[in-house]
């Protein structure tokens, strides 16, 4: 592919159709089950009316279990090193049966997103990733106007789009 094919791209042309998504009711047990069967690390939360009304990533879930385990029985548990792609860098967290026994059944409603990164299906490219990079996110949903999830591109997806030209 050419620069000037590259420069011609726009979100549909690279974003993923096939999203695994799943309900504000799920638990986070459900999401990071649906991320290692799916191997991902973020899913849209998408509500009865299938509307994208959120995110959740693996790293919101660290992030949920590391600030509650202060408050835990647990708060003394092993540390362990995670590496959080959203700030590029390796954090240490507290493991109590990895976020599962203790805040397993918390509903996913709770945790994510729901300040979404969008954008449209003619988006060019080279926008989406200014915008990625500036915001410091690792994936971007792409929506209708009515916040209906038509897609997903992650930062994956540029790796692909680079080894492939």
């Amino acid at each position: 592919m050419t620069k000037s094919e590259l420069a011609k791209l726009v979100a549909a042309d690279i974003m993923q159709r096939d999203v695994v998504t799943v309900a504000p009711q799920d638990t986070l047990r459900d999401a990071l089950s649906l991320m290692t069967e799916s191997h991902v690390t973020g899913l849209p939360v998408m509500d009865g009316r299938s509307k994208c009304v959120g995110l959740i990533c693996a790293s919101d879930i660290l992030s949920y279990e590391q600030e509650h385990a202060e408050e835990s029985a647990e708060a003394n548990s092993e540390v362990a090193k995670h590496f959080n792609p959203d700030l590029q860098q390796w954090e240490s967290v507290r493991v109590s049966a990895f976020a599962l026994e203790e805040f397993g059944d918390v509903r996913v409603d709770e945790v994510m997103s729901s300040d979404l990164v969008t954008v449209e299906l003619e988006t060019p490219v080279k926008e989406i990733a200014r915008r990625m990079t500036e915001i410091g996110v690792h994936r971007v949903l792409v929506l209708d106007e009515e916040n209906h999830l038509l897609g997903i591109i992650s930062a994956v997806d540029f790796v692909h789009l680079w080894a492939e030209s």
